[in-house]
């Protein structure tokens, strides 16, 4: 299903549990210039890259035309803690090495679509490329010999698929787009750096874990809870053919917790919450986790009494980090380039850049070269893309009117050049891909009155009440043909608001859903109060660390529908601690 739907989550819901940390951490970063003539790994990729290339390029008829090593470098540290106990603990470091070749030309090369009964070989062959492990410690020739192997192979394939493609064009019908495979970019560009590793202070971590997960104890409706932290320390080596050099370098940690529990109707619920930093001075203190989970708790309990939620339309809020979400998951997936030209897409923005497709007051660009916003850090930042192209901002979307599209190297009608947005995680084909996605209004008021418009709204409508969706737990969007070209966002706590002055009342098993461009039509004013979503997406390319930012968003109508329950009973007794 990965072909079909783009899934995106809160910062590592799907992740093993990890790591907690909080206050008083020692640790230290810092970013420096590298010695570039002394880097093992970045030598043995250049000269076998100079080597394999310049021999291989016209050894068969088809030429070999470009070619590209992209090797990732983590070390990575884990810890989480579960009722006051550290529960999982563990270090690892990877290098993990992945090529590109590309045979033929840029008008036409191994990479392009097969449609028609051979299309499957699209995702079978084409969106997993070669990859290979290389051992902490070997030498530089060491090293030459698996990026010669792995050469070897992934040239052989693609000359393979090169004949398949030239075979499916004899075929199948002509292609609406006319323009090439790969784009005219030279990514030329030297860049070397590198991250020191944060120096953590693993026994005081633990003991910061153990304190704040024993606080779970404190509530008898909890039956699974943990705290965790997870760091990694990670340097990124792309060299081409194109003659690119570059090494970026990072670090990239989290702090989390969750706790869930289970209704009398059998509907599992969960709070979470997570905390990135990428310096000690990001990591929050110990009290401000611990007031958060205090509330998550409190939250929790209270959906556990609130009445289940049937289908609904009508007016509502979309909270900030929500909306930032919503983003994602409804506008940004649909714009990314590779979805205009694949004749298996829904193409729902392909035709309509320079038309207006949302309201005149909102403002759209991606921006992965940002690292903060507000002083929050962005999981979505990078500096090159993985192409090796530098990072940059894109208009998307001006006063409503849609003006761009995220590239990669693969070029569209009158969108002949990449913008910086081509990504993947380690052994996939690059796409192009969503990095730090910003919605900005020119029509906002204070969060307190956007609630008045909402009441408003609600007695205009005739509803009884309508919603404040304030959590989520994530998203995903169907933007194939083969499916509904639409999009669910997966509430994790709502509110119903009554015009008649009634409180505000909690609800649960919902999520929201629809299609964009009956969506965005029922947008009709913003906040003020940006709120930033990180996370990290899955699609074609694998898993990407992604973040969004919005205001809250009223909308004069919205669709929920019901959602799956266990249907388990919760637990008899209570938790052991608490029966005593």
């Amino acid at each position: 299903m990965k072909r079909l739907i783009n899934f995106c989550v809160t910062n590592l819901l799907f992740s093993v549990f990890f790591l907690l940390a909080a206050c008083d951490l020692s640790l230290v970063t810092a970013v420096y210039a590298g010695d570039i003539d002394s880097d093992v790994l970045l030598n043995a990729l250049t000269e076998e890259l100079s080597r394999s290339y310049g021999k291989l390029k016209n050894a068969e008829k088809t030429p070999l035309y470009f070619l590209q090593y992209e090797l990732w470098d983590e070390k990575n540290y884990w810890v989480s803690s579960n009722l006051g106990v550290v529960s999982n603990e563990g270090e690892s470091a990877n290098k993990v090495l992945t090529v590109d070749v590309r045979v033929g030309s840029p008008k036409l090369d191994n990479t392009h679509e097969i449609k028609g009964k051979e299309s499957r070989a699209n995702w079978d062959a084409n969106s997993k490329k070669l990859s290979m492990t290389i051992v902490p410690g070997e030498d530089k020739d060491a090293i030459k010999v698996k990026i010669w192997d792995l050469t070897d192979k992934a040239y052989k394939e693609a000359l393979d698929r090169y004949l398949k493609v030239e075979m499916n064009k004899q075929v199948t019908a002509v292609e609406e787009d006319k323009s090439g495979d790969f784009s005219e970019d030279k990514t030329t560009d030297n860049f070397y750096e590198r991250a020191e590793e944060l120096k953590i202070d693993k026994n005081r971590i633990k003991g910061m874990l153990d304190k704040l997960s024993e606080k779970f104890k404190d509530y008898d409706f909890v039956m699974n809870s943990g705290v965790w932290l997870n760091y990694t320390n990670q340097h990124r080596y792309i060299v081409n053919s194109d003659g690119a050099r570059i090494i970026t370098g990072g670090n990239y940690g989290s702090i989390a917790f969750s706790l869930s529990a289970r209704t009398t109707d059998g509907m599992d619920l969960s709070r979470y919450e997570s905390y990135e930093f990428d310096d000690i001075k990001d990591v929050p203190e110990y009290g401000k986790i611990a007031r958060d989970m205090d509330k998550a708790a409190a939250a929790l309990k209270n959906l556990t009494k609130a009445p289940l939620q049937e289908p609904f339309t009508g007016p509502a809020i979309l909270k900030n980090k929500a909306a930032a979400v919503f983003w994602h998951e409804i506008f940004g997936h649909r714009i990314e380039g590779h979805r205009q030209k694949s004749e298996a897409e829904g193409q729902t923005f392909a035709k309509k850049v320079g038309e207006k497709i949302m309201p005149e007051f909102l403002n759209i660009y991606d921006d992965p070269a940002k690292r903060y916003f507000k002083g929050a850090v962005l999981n979505g930042h990078y500096k090159y893309d993985d192409e090796g192209i530098k990072a940059r901002k894109v208009h998307l979307v001006e006063n409503g009117v849609l003006k761009n599209f995220l590239m990669q190297r693969v070029p569209l009608d009158k969108f002949p050049l990449s913008n910086g947005h081509g990504r993947r995680s380690e052994g996939n084909m690059t796409v192009a891909r969503q990095g730090v996605l910003i919605a900005e209004s020119g029509k906002k008021v204070l969060y307190e009155k956007l609630r008045e418009l909402l009441i408003e709204e609600i007695k205009k409508s005739g509803k009884p009440y309508g919603l404040i969706i304030d959590d989520i737990a994530g998203g995903f969007t169907i933007t194939q043909r083969t499916l509904p070209q639409s999009y669910t966002i997966l509430i994790k706590y709502a509110l119903r608001v009554y015009p008649d002055g009634r409180p505000d009342e909690p609800i649960r098993g919902l999520n929201m859903i629809g299609t964009p461009l009956q969506t965005f039509l029922k947008i009709i004013h913003t906040g003020d109060d940006d709120g930033i979503f990180n996370g990290v997406c899955g699609a074609e390319s694998g898993w990407v660390p992604v973040s969004a930012v919005s205001p809250s968003i009223l909308f004069s109508e919205i669709e929920t529908e019901k959602v799956m329950k266990s249907n388990e009973m919760p637990p008899i007794l209570k938790p052991p601690y608490f029966d005593k």
